[in-house]
Parts: structure tokens; C-alpha cells; sequence
């Protein structure tokens, strides 16, 4: 039996001494595990910091690539650049997009990798059963939960830290819902099976995003499905002006007309034809490490 293709996508702005730290676990991770071939694709999104990646011990990797982007993207669209410059190889994989913070933990990969072996036609989710983070945040991604089952019934309690077959990625980038937000373009346009796990504390430091970019982020979320939220809305407003109080109808009618507004608006301020066209984003590929 040959040897299972392996492809970890890692995002990574600045924080190199996490990405090292992440190498070190996922190395020690697969420690014992001799018929997978891990490979790593790190999608360095224009970092101002100097590239510094150790990979001298890192015998469980057998390769290091890193694509450098012309500008800051963010992780979202650095994701969608990486799974489209892997979309163009002919070789079978199974990948794994996670961030490389550790909030994502490295030791739910191996569980992760089975289930995708076991169900090829699926994307396997990490979706979050407890978080390490302030009491403000947690709060936060609850109303972000709620808001989104609401507007585009669908729940969507996980993030980046997903794995699949390659066979996965024409589905998945068949349109451009990747370049909003990588969970839900795979809710949207692959079959899914949900694993359960903790979203575990951070490397280092505490995370830089403050609570705009995370409205943002979950305005981003929502907005791949705006055609549901279109249609839901719709639907509440009728139901709010027919039936409930005069008291309650124009603090209802407010928020849903506020909600689909931003969420207007961040789908045009982030628009794009076509972000397939890869080569305009990337700056730089460059290989660190081949055995």
C-alpha cells in the first residue's frame, strides 16, 4: 500500500514563532505513524516580519512550501488563494486548512485524517465544543451563532480547522463563497460529518483581531448565503407586520433591515470575478525543506 498523501494548509501573518511551535506538534503528532506522507503549504499573507521557519527536526514532514502573497489578504482569502494553487496539481491528497495560532490542536489531526480516509466524499469539521477565550468573545460567537441560524438556517460552529480528499476542491471552489469565509463555502457546497473538539488557548500572545474584525469576519459568514437571508427576512418582516404589536414592529423591522444592509455591504466591499487567477495574488513560492 503507498503511502497517504498528506497536505496541511497553514495561513500565517507575523506569528512564525507559533507556526514553529505548531511544526514541532504536528511532527510529534505523527510520530508514530509510518505510511503518511505530511507535507506542509504555508501561505505567508505578505507578513512584514522576516520569514524564519525551523524545520531541521521535523522528520514526519517531508516537505515545506511557502507561498508569499503580493498584499495582506487575511486568512480567508489567503485559504482560498492556497486551495486554488493546489486545485491545478494532478496529485491526490488529503488536506487539512488550520490556523497556526494552536488554537486549532494539532492532535485532532490523526482522528481527523481517518474519518476523511473513511468518508472521501465529505469534508470533516472541527466544530467546537468549548472555548479558551475571554468570557467577551465566547459571548460574541454565541449571538454570531444565533444571528447566522436565524437569518440562514444553517449552524455553523466551526472554522478554518477542517480536512478532505482533493477530490473535495472543484465542489468547494466552484464558486467564489471561499474568498468570504472557508466554513461556509464548505457548508454551502460540500457534504460535511462533524467531529467535536475544544478550541484550545494560544500559543502566544493574545489574538490581535479586535471585536470589528470580528463583526466583520461573521458579517463575511453570513454573506455567502445571502440568498437565504434575503428570503428569511422577508419572511419575518411579513410576519412582524401582521402580527405582532406596534410596540415591537419598528425595533423588529430595525434590526432585520440593519443586519441585511451590512451584510450588503460587506458581500460588495469584498467582492471579486474571478479569484481563481491565482498568479495576481502571489508574490513568491519558494521550498524549504524536501526529503
Amino acid at each position: 500500500m503507498s503511502p497517504i498523501e498528506h497536505l496541511l494548509v497553514i495561513p500565517v501573518y507575523n506569528d512564525w514563532r507559533s507556526l514553529n511551535k505548531l511544526l514541532f506538534k504536528i511532527n510529534l503528532c505523527f510520530k508514530s505513524q509510518k505510511k503518511i506522507n505530511n507535507k506542509i503549504l504555508i501561505i505567508n499573507d505578505n507578513s512584514p516580519e522576516k520569514i524564519h521557519v525551523n524545520y531541521k527536526k521535523l522528520k514526519k514532514i517531508k516537505n515545506i512550501k511557502i507561498i508569499t502573497l503580493k498584499n495582506n489578504l487575511g486568512s480567508q482569502k489567503a485559504i482560498a488563494v492556497g486551495l486554488n494553487y493546489i486545485k491545478k496539481f494532478k496529485k491526490k491528497c488529503f488536506i487539512t486548512v488550520m490556523d497556526s495560532d494552536g488554537e486549532d490542536s494539532p492532535f485532532q489531526l490523526r482522528k481527523m485524517l481517518a474519518e476523511a480516509i473513511k468518508n472521501p466524499d465529505y469534508v470533516i469539521t472541527a466544530n467546537r465544543k468549548r472555548r479558551e477565550e475571554p468570557q467577551i468573545i465566547v459571548l460574541f460567537y454565541k449571538i454570531h451563532l444565533c444571528l447566522t441560524f436565524v437569518f440562514t438556517l444553517k449552524w455553523i460552529s466551526f472554522g478554518n480547522f477542517t480536512t478532505f480528499h482533493k477530490g473535495n476542491l472543484q465542489k468547494l471552489l466552484s464558486d467564489n463563497s471561499s474568498w468570504y469565509a472557508h466554513s461556509s463555502s464548505v457548508l454551502k457546497n460540500c457534504k460535511i460529518k462533524r467531529l467535536y473538539s475544544k478550541r484550545e488557548k494560544r500559543y502566544y500572545d493574545k489574538s490581535k483581531l479586535g471585536l470589528p474584525a470580528l463583526i466583520e469576519h461573521s458579517l463575511r459568514v453570513n454573506s455567502v448565503f445571502i440568498k437565504n437571508i434575503l428570503l428569511t427576512s422577508s419572511i419575518y418582516l411579513l410576519l412582524t407586520v401582521n402580527f405582532l404589536p406596534e410596540s415591537m414592529k419598528s425595533i423588529i423591522i430595525l434590526v432585520i433591515v440593519t443586519f441585511n444592509l451590512c451584510v450588503i455591504s460587506i458581500k460588495y466591499k469584498h467582492w471579486v470575478r474571478n479569484f481563481s487567477k491565482i498568479s495576481y495574488f502571489i508574490k513568491k513560492v519558494s521550498s524549504l525543506k524536501t526529503l
